[in-house]
């Protein structure tokens, strides 16, 4: 039995190996050759790669990964696919000239995949408020007014700035820069700024006013020369780094007081930018200016995603198919080699059962039992699945244990006891005994019967008759009445 499952076993593993490999080759065949090509470009198969390795695919189909134009003209042209590709902007992206609900949600045109931003940036703009020609108040972290002069330096200093001195701060003052709070300045006074009376700032009064004998502690007024003309300036990545995320970017502007710079705050800065500085801005946008106008640069993706690649040879055949259905061959055929495995898998189970349960069409005649004499209980021969010993020729039950009476001839002629049956008394209906126990010749068989049988008249034997049917058998049909 365990045999059979084994083999049961092993029949199933090859049928799937088998399919499996049907359902491989038979996609392969039909998910590598371009199903739509439009104006050169095509969509990779089923296969997903990164950024860089959809760049590797297209050279090895003899192409180049497609730009965001190409795939645009070939759209415009019928061009449609159902799954998000890679374009040589570093943008996935999804081309569809008709609606499809399961296809870019029944959009149509150039579906850019979401979410689409640069992952990284070489800089970022950072805006400063309320910042005039250079001037800029700044407070202790702790509180207001809680800076010592050694520590107005030294928090300028970790601003890329440094103490205002009062020269400037009258500069910034006659440019309409004015607090509620006083600071230090690099004479080591401590001044406060207004431009309009406020009864709550400086007792209502206006100008530059010094505030003597409080010079323990203040706020500062810091100063920083590239904020001379305006309120928004770049930052790099720290460290030597050549880019870094939004975050990274927004984290770096805090660190100097600031925030991210929205679009607007950089159109409306009060000099133009330097051109052709890619930046983060506030928006989670990677800006920069050229000849003096803020451009937005195309979204982008992380690197590391997983999507098609488009690629285009403008020497490849244009062709579409005649059906605008999306090809899903190899989901078909794969589903077909699963529904035959399960078909295979149950003939097989089937056919096992069948023969191991002796069914009609696999019948096959068991093995019959070894040469011993039978016990009692085993029934007659003629019971379902029971089968003679060797020996017992004559078709007869034989109880091992239903001995003869001792015959002194047969013993004298060294031959084996002959065998009745005890059951007399039970159901056993003959009025026969047949036993073959012998293992004398013919010759011996004759001489036995004439010590028994004097009067040469046997009782159902011929003693001359010799022949080897006959050699072993002794028929004795003395017995009274049924058994």
């Amino acid at each position: 039995m365990t045999g059979s499952l084994h083999s049961i076993a092993n029949i199933i593993g090859i049928t799937m190996k088998i399919l499996f490999c049907l359902a491989i080759l038979l996609h392969t065949a039909t998910s590598e050759i371009h199903d739509i090509v439009v104006s050169g470009v095509f969509e990779s198969s089923i296969m997903t790669y990164n950024y860089t390795q959809s760049r590797e695919y297209c050279l090895s189909q003899n192409a180049t990964l497609a730009t965001l134009e190409q795939v645009t003209r070939a759209q415009n042209t019928s061009f449609q696919t159902c799954r998000f590709g890679w374009v040589e902007e570093q943008q996935i992206i999804l081309a569809r000239t008709t609606a499809n609900k399961s296809c870019g949600s029944n959009h149509i045109g150039i579906i850019k995949q979401e979410p689409c931003g640069y992952y990284i940036a070489p800089s970022a703009y950072c805006y400063k408020i309320k910042v005039v020609r250079g001037v800029f108040h700044v407070d202790s972290p702790s509180g207001k007014y809680n800076l010592t002069f050694a520590e107005a330096n030294s928090t300028c200093a970790g601003l890329n700035a440094t103490v205002a001195t009062e020269s400037q701060l009258r500069v910034a003052h006659a440019a309409g820069f004015q607090t509620c709070r006083a600071g230090w300045v690099a004479e080591q006074k401590i001044f406060i700024s207004r431009t309009t009376p406020a009864a709550e700032c400086a007792s209502g009064e206006v100008g530059i006013k010094e505030y003597p004998g409080t010079n323990e502690k203040s706020d500062v007024f810091c100063f920083r020369s590239d904020l001379n003309h305006t309120d928004v300036y770049v930052v790099y990545p720290p460290f030597g780094n050549s880019s870094m995320t939004y975050s990274e970017a927004t984290q770096q502007c805090l660190s100097l007081g600031d925030s991210l710079a929205s679009k607007e705050q950089l159109r409306s800065a009060p000099t133009p930018i330097s051109d052709g500085i890619p930046g983060w801005s506030k928006d989670n946008d990677v800006v920069q200016f050229s000849s003096g106008n803020l451009t937005v640069t195309p979204c982008v993706n992380e690197p590391s995603q997983l999507a098609s690649a488009y690629c285009f040879n403008p020497n490849i055949t244009h062709f579409i198919p005649v059906s605008t259905n999306d090809d899903k061959l190899w989901l078909k055929i794969t589903i077909g080699c699963i529904i035959a495995a399960i078909c295979i898998i149950f003939i097989v189970v089937a056919a096992a059962y069948i023969r191991v349960n002796k069914c009609v069409c696999c019948t096959r005649r068991k093995k019959q039992a070894q040469d011993s004499t039978l016990e009692r209980d085993q029934g007659y021969d003629t019971a379902k699945g029971l089968y003679l010993p060797k020996w017992n020729k004559a078709g007869m039950f034989t109880p091992k244990d239903d001995m003869f009476h001792q015959i002194p001839s047969y013993q004298d002629a060294g031959t084996k006891l002959s065998v009745r049956s005890k059951a007399l008394n039970t159901a056993y209906r003959t009025h026969h005994f047949t036993n073959h126990g012998f293992e004398s010749t013919p010759e011996d068989s004759k001489q036995s019967f004439d010590k028994t049988h004097l009067d040469s008249s046997p009782a159902g034997v011929n003693p001359q008759d010799t022949s080897p049917g006959n050699s072993h058998e002794y028929i004795n049909t003395a017995f009274d009445g049924t058994f």
